[in-house]
């Protein structure tokens, strides 16, 4: 069976329930974190951190839709999604973008960087931004395009999100580990 590229649910969140999610991100967001973008990639958007157990009612369903994502499209083993877990908040302006990187570097002798996973948090209209994948070709997500949306895929997935022409593009990303790759 072939393994998709990506799994994505429009409108997980609705517009009111994005407005809160990026309120209380905003109020709790943490303060003295490192961004350590992905090597030779050019990153260009501003970055924010939230733990896990600051907002963790907000986010229950969108972990619950990654372990299902998981589940129905790749089969890793993953490891809980704990209280101290990071999140990264992207926010894209007009002119900024991230290029072509994979997530999955790992140092780590005992776990790899198994899933990505983002929320459209976008409250405002936007132009340009895409994200793209490549699996032998480039594949676009336009349904993770529509704010309130998430998206799940493998980290070793080379992707990029396009620089943003218009409006500001706000994204919640998680990655989600696991034991290392047999």
């Amino acid at each position: 069976m072939r393994k998709s590229v990506f799994a994505v649910t429009k409108n997980l969140y609705s517009p009111e329930e994005i407005k809160q999610l990026n309120e209380e991100i905003n109020q709790k967001k943490e303060k003295n974190n490192y961004d350590s973008p992905a090597k030779s990639a050019l990153k260009t958007s501003e970055l924010q951190f939230i733990k896990f157990a600051s907002i963790a009612q907000k986010l229950n369903k969108f972990i619950s839709y990654c372990y299902s994502a998981n589940t129905n499209n790749y089969g890793f083993d993953l490891f809980p999604v704990t209280g101290d877990k990071v999140f990264n908040y992207n926010i894209y302006k007009p002119g900024t973008e991230y290029s072509w990187h994979i997530d999955a570097e790992s140092l780590s002798p005992v776990r790899d960087v198994k899933l990505t996973a983002m929320i459209n948090c976008s409250d405002e209209p936007y132009e340009g931004g895409e994200l793209v994948l490549f699996k032998g070709i480039e594949v676009k997500c336009p349904d993770f395009e529509v704010p309130g949306s998430a998206i799940v895929f493998p980290s070793f997935t080379n992707h990029k999100v396009n620089k943003v022409t218009s409006g500001i593009r706000k994204t919640l990303a998680l990655w989600m580990w696991g034991p290392k790759f047999r």
